[in-house]
């Protein structure tokens, strides 16, 4: 009978011992992985869109993450402070020297260049003065450009002797623009028509200039906290699998390509910058995907 009663007994140990592990497994190993970011708005979107395909990519290896926007909007200079903090996981920025000392960069270029190609946003009762510039020269002379004072490009501008006049709030360079504190904003071909869907009820005299361009070697990368190398390599690896498989190509597209096509480099006048902010051993950006050349 003891020995009976004892092989009962094991029985139950193992049964509960089995409800245990599962419930751990469940309530524990089962959780997504919050990663929390800090940039909310609209303009952001396909980054963030970019990410999570790049997590889902990894998701049999590494287990599933949650992205979690921070509650409050902040400035990109607040943002950086929280990423290095580690009060948020990730960024989604432009390089350059400070920024790969102070964080982690993964090298792979997000945005396949496309935002070192810039239009501009002007006042349409100026768009006839725009038409009439030829030469850098001339641009330079005449015209005062308004630019986030935080972004990474401000000093780009600034050392091709472009006149900036930086403005520490994004929505204040609408305002600003249209009441012609300064006149013009450059903004990236994925950003311009955005832009003027989403602000052109609120400023109905914002356009786009027609026949100028500005480009600057500009690689956008995510970002995290030096100390999480870890996360840093899963990010990679989600999208070289991305990359591989198609399907960062495709969501590329589905993002990029009307304003691709809208904003039509091949005939307007491009004036091409140098970034002395870049990183030496910066990897050359691919552009093929989308930019034909003349």
């Amino acid at each position: 009978m003891e020995t009976k009663e004892n092989i009962i007994m094991v029985k139950k140990i193992l049964i509960c011992l089995f409800y245990f592990l599962f419930f751990i497994s469940n309530n524990v190993f089962g959780q997504s992985l919050p990663l929390k970011y800090f940039q909310t708005d609209p303009r952001y979107e396909y980054r963030v869109k970019l990410l999570q395909l790049a997590l889902v990519k990894i998701s049999k290896t590494y287990g599933t993450f949650s992205l979690q926007a921070y509650k409050f909007p902040v400035t990109q200079s607040r943002g950086l402070l929280l990423l290095k903090r580690n009060e948020v996981d990730i960024a989604f920025l432009a390089t350059n020297k400070k920024r790969e000392i102070d964080f982690l960069p993964i090298k792979i270029p997000i945005l396949r260049g496309i935002l070192g190609y810039r239009v501009f946003l002007i006042h349409k009762h100026n768009k006839d003065d725009f038409a009439k510039i030829k030469t850098f020269e001339q641009f330079k002379k005449k015209y005062i450009a308004g630019f986030g004072s935080q972004w990474a490009d401000y000093n780009i501008l600034k050392a091709n002797k472009i006149n900036v006049m930086g403005v520490a709030m994004y929505e204040n360079l609408f305002k600003m623009l249209m009441k012609k504190r300064f006149d013009y904003f450059p903004r990236g071909i994925n950003e311009a028509w955005n832009e003027i869907k989403i602000k052109g009820k609120t400023y109905p005299n914002l356009a786009v200039e027609e026949n100028l361009a500005l480009y600057y070697p500009f690689p956008i990368y995510f970002f995290v906290n030096k100390k999480k190398a870890k996360l840093a390599n899963k990010i990679e690896h989600g999208l070289k699998i991305a990359l591989e498989d198609g399907s960062f190509k495709k969501l590329f597209f589905e993002y990029h390509d009307n304003v691709i096509k809208q904003a039509n480099l091949n005939n307007r006048i491009l004036f091409k910058l140098t970034n002395p902010t870049l990183p030496k051993g910066s990897p050359e950006i691919d552009t093929r995907w989308w930019l034909q050349k003349k």
